[in-house]
């Protein structure tokens, strides 16, 4: 008996063979035939095998009763790990543009006006921004930073901006609470 762990996915789904070691070669060629004649393939090193196409698990299980094949199909969620910081959208007036680079405005229109992938990808960057803030919001929180104006010590009534490297540094260094976090801020947007 062959057993596998059936994944749908958009555009195609994909089946990891459990026991691909308890296969004999005859089987795994039987397989590898099946895939292919549905113009996929199969990936040993992978173990699955992928047919470019959406199908019920239960169409699947018919198919292989066809053949004669002895098959155990599980159906697995399908697991999105998209590295959306550095794909890039296709489509639209910032086809070329990397989903990160993307307004949230834009961001929020797609997630109201599509019912694609694309929908998913602009939700899960959204989450990603919230759970992690990326490096330009921390710059952009420095810019306002850079401009508030310290109330003590020898650079009282001046801006953060202002403040010399090693001032910062004894500040960040010797200081707790506010005047540690602006003093840190200030050096990372300075270096």
């Amino acid at each position: 008996m062959i057993k596998l762990s059936y994944t749908q996915y958009s555009k195609q789904f994909t089946c990891k063979i459990e026991n691909i070691g308890e296969l004999s070669i005859q089987t795994l060629q039987e397989l590898e035939a099946f895939a292919s004649q549905r113009s996929g393939s199969l990936d040993y090193s992978k173990e699955s095998f992928s047919i470019p196409k959406r199908i019920e698990i239960q169409h699947l299980q018919e198919l292989f009763q066809l053949k004669g094949m002895d098959v155990f199909i599980t159906q697995k969620e399908a697991q999105k790990h998209f590295a959306v910081n550095t794909s890039i959208i296709n489509f639209g007036k910032f086809k070329g543009t990397k989903w990160s680079d993307l307004e949230d405005t834009y961001l929020l229109w797609l997630t109201k006006n599509l019912n694609s992938d694309d929908r998913q990808t602009a939700i899960r960057e959204l989450e990603r921004r919230k759970s992690a803030p990326s490096k330009d919001k921390q710059k952009k929180a420095s810019l306002k930073d850079l401009k508030t104006i310290i109330g003590f010590g020898k650079f009282r009534g001046r801006t953060w901006g202002e403040l010399p490297k090693d001032y910062l540094l004894w500040v960040a260094s010797n200081l707790q609470g506010e005047a540690k976090r602006l003093a840190e801020l200030v050096l990372s947007n300075k270096s």
